[in-house]
């Protein structure tokens, strides 16, 4: 093992052991929180009993437990005082959640009273990106410095861009967001691969990439009249629910446009600079090849994830007897079309990717473009 692998390795595990402390202090910090305070669940056995079976008219079957959880106190105004509380759940635990012993929770203390607010999990938090922090420096070293600027970055612009939506109220969604593809695309790009023709070629491919697949689609949901787009069956809160929508394809076609467009362009780069006698015809060729490898396996991802996020609600629906074209209908039609429109932007970023990586060899012969195999050696 050479020195830079070495020093990689050193790094990461560095990484890890710091990431670890740090997980470690934030499972027993208490007095860092102003809303909430943290208590402990002493029991070391929870009486948990049973209070009633239910089971609906479709037959499905459930449970109501009732936990004796005693508490203590360890952070705020009441720290060190002990409670005893109830908690009443539902094994299928979908919107209540069982406690085990010696786990930390939010409680919040009004007139003697604690009522659990949540499990205390921000140290879980830490603990993963910890993992994911040192997996990425074993892997690209220091270059994984760059990707969690990054991704840091791209976290602050896209809480600020919900915040400005909020303030106009979802007015002008579809310009905001639009927008924020431009902003973070760019700010992604730059961080990772510097400024450079690289850069701007894989940034102007990923723009083309989500605005050409994004405005074929908006065409042709005009003109069918968007009909079968549930829009009321997603979680829109207050705003617009048609809005809401084409701001999150645009934020979708964004994520698998970019890895595509990074992708192909980066691959063609390093082959212009391997082989400096290649033609535009050969370049092209093997942009599509290359396209045409990476196409299938981004479609698949997309589809697994949004069928992975729907799961649950799909099972909830057809255990309560509902038809599958129902199901389809309130649980998966809209992350299906989202799915279709990335998947539109996919096939057609092969297009824009190969494309502007003929912006490398703008010193080459254009003529070679129509030159047969064969005819440069």
């Amino acid at each position: 093992m050479n020195f830079k692998w070495k020093k990689r390795y050193t790094v990461a595990v560095i990484a890890a052991i710091v990431g670890a402390i740090l997980t470690v202090l934030t499972y027993f910090a208490t007095d860092i929180y102003q809303k909430d305070e943290v208590a402990v669940i002493t029991d070391s056995q929870i009486k948990d009993t049973l209070i009633e079976k239910n089971e609906d008219v479709y037959k499905n079957q459930d449970q109501t437990r009732q936990q004796i959880l005693h508490l203590k106190v360890l952070s705020g105004k009441h720290k060190g005082e002990k409670y005893a509380t109830k908690n009443v759940y539902y094994p299928s635990q979908l919107t209540t959640q069982q406690y085990r012993a010696g786990q930390r929770i939010f409680v919040n203390i009004k007139k003697g009273d604690p009522a659990i607010v949540n499990p205390k999990r921000d140290w879980v938090l830490v603990m993963v990106v910890t993992i994911t922090v040192a997996l990425m420096i074993a892997v690209s070293g220091m270059h994984s410095i760059a990707l969690v600027i990054s991704m840091a970055i791209s976290w602050a612009l896209f809480y600020l861009v919900i915040i400005w939506d909020v303030h106009l109220n979802g007015t002008h969604i579809i310009l905001l967001f639009g927008l924020a593809d431009i902003v973070l695309s760019f700010f992604s790009l730059l961080i990772v691969q510097g400024f450079n023709k690289k850069m701007l070629a894989t940034w102007l491919a990923t723009i083309l990439g989500i605005f050409v697949s994004f405005a074929l689609c908006y065409v042709i949901m005009h003109v069918t009249g968007e009909s079968e787009m549930k829009y009321e069956t997603g979680d829109y809160a207050t705003q617009d629910p048609r809005g809401l929508f084409l701001a999150q394809t645009l934020i979708g076609i964004l994520g698998a446009v970019m890895d595509e467009a990074t992708d192909i362009i980066s691959s063609l780069y390093e082959l212009i600079q391997t082989k400096k006698d290649i033609t535009i015809r050969q370049l092209v060729h093997s942009g599509r090849t290359m396209g045409q490898e990476i196409m299938g396996p981004l479609i698949n991802v997309l589809v697994l994830i949004f069928i992975a996020g729907a799961l649950p609600e799909t099972i909830l629906y057809l255990r309560d007897n509902n038809t599958l074209a129902s199901t389809f209908g309130f649980t998966l039609s809209l992350g299906a079309t989202q799915s279709v429109i990335s998947a539109i932007g996919i096939v057609l970023t092969v297009i824009f990717a190969t494309g502007c990586s003929l912006f490398f060899l703008k010193d080459r012969d254009w003529k070679s473009l129509f030159k047969k195999e064969g005819e440069n050696k």
